[in-house]
């Protein structure tokens, strides 16, 4: 018998829910906006490898974000960002640290690659102390620290001074996943300190505010030394012609990504004042969901009903994710819950 090696016996299959639903509000997608009418891929040479560099997609992207495209790598989705940076970076017993509970693959990641994953648990309200974190660093002296803000799946954002504060405590590389801020407070993102802080990567992704998560695009933008390691680890090929067409006509559509964005941010808002009026326990949201606490179980009642939300086990069990629809999903997901709660 073949044995696995030890670092990945333990894990589980990721496997989707396969269930039929009128209203999805389990995995924060986003809607199709920008190509309601399909994309043309006539233009694409299916007969030839794809673009090594992505050189279109990663000048738009320097573009739109305002940063040379040497400080840009592209990625299948920023998963794969996340992983290149471990197998990058960190040798296998090196300890990469994050603040618990956050984006759950980045323990699987460090675990695979034969690395020490350490969390560092968050306040009570899921807010984070950064001078905690700052302490576990020095305690731990991690290769790599890993920040989720607006944070998945509580939608705590964290201040960027407190970032800085962190940057200029250590040494370790601090990786800045924000997957969701385009839907936060920018004047928080820590994209434009790239440039001074030699320790610093961010990393993006196409599958939310852009709503194209089928494509499977995200980017990283970092130190042209940082990116330049990450090109002699990743894949050969590795971002289909597909995917860089897709994003490189999405970022033509800018306006009519920040008005979806905008009409989603109103919607989150009616939402929180609804499960205020529900006397449901919610906390600040960040991202294009919210997450809530509730003693019912409401995603069995309310997948009995035909919508899905994330529900949590073990030391979240009794909290639920619910990603912000459209005003007629978020009308569904209402009424439902007044059934549900009020009987």
């Amino acid at each position: 018998m073949i044995l696995e090696k030890k670092s990945i016996r333990n894990l589980v299959n990721y496997q989707t829910k396969e269930s039929p639903y009128l209203v999805k509000l389990d995995a924060n997608e986003g809607k199709n906006v920008l190509f309601p009418n399909g994309f043309d891929l006539s233009q694409i040479k299916l007969n030839v490898y794809p673009d090594d560099q992505a050189k279109e997609l990663r000048q738009r992207l320097s573009d739109y974000l305002n940063v040379p495209k040497e400080m840009i790598v592209e990625g299948n989705g920023s998963s794969e960002l996340i992983e290149l940076l471990i197998k990058t970076f960190v040798e296998p017993n090196e300890a990469v640290l994050s603040v618990v509970p956050t984006f759950s693959m980045y323990q699987i990641y460090t675990e695979i690659h034969n690395a020490r994953f350490i969390g560092i648990p968050s306040r009570k309200d899921f807010s984070i102390d950064i001078d905690d974190v700052i302490r576990a660093v020095k305690l731990h002296q991690p290769k790599l620290i890993i920040l989720c803000t607006p944070n998945n799946p509580t939608g705590y954002q964290m201040k960027r001074a407190e970032i800085i504060k962190l940057l200029s405590s250590t040494d370790s590389l601090v990786a800045v996943d924000e997957a969701y801020i385009e839907f936060a407070e920018s004047k928080e993102s820590v994209t434009m300190d790239v440039e001074k802080y030699s320790n610093l990567v961010v990393l993006r992704t196409f599958s939310k505010a852009f709503g194209l998560a089928a494509i499977r695009l995200g980017y990283l933008i970092g130190p042209k030394s940082i990116v330049d390691s990450i090109g002699k680890v990743k894949s050969p090929y590795h971002l289909n012609a597909l995917s860089q067409s897709i994003g490189a006509e999405a970022l033509l559509k800018i306006n009519q990504m920040r008005a979806w964005v905008n009409s989603v941010i109103f919607e989150r808002e009616q939402l929180l004042i609804a499960f205020k009026n529900m006397k449901i326990q919610t906390y600040p949201a960040s991202g294009n969901f919210i997450f809530i606490q509730s003693d019912v179980a409401l995603s069995v009642e309310l997948e009995s009903r035909g919508i899905l939300i994330r529900a949590y086990q073990g030391d979240l069990s009794g909290f639920y994710r619910i990603t912000v629809g459209t005003a007629s999903e978020n009308a569904q997901l209402i009424q439902a819950l007044k059934e549900i709660i009020h009987g």
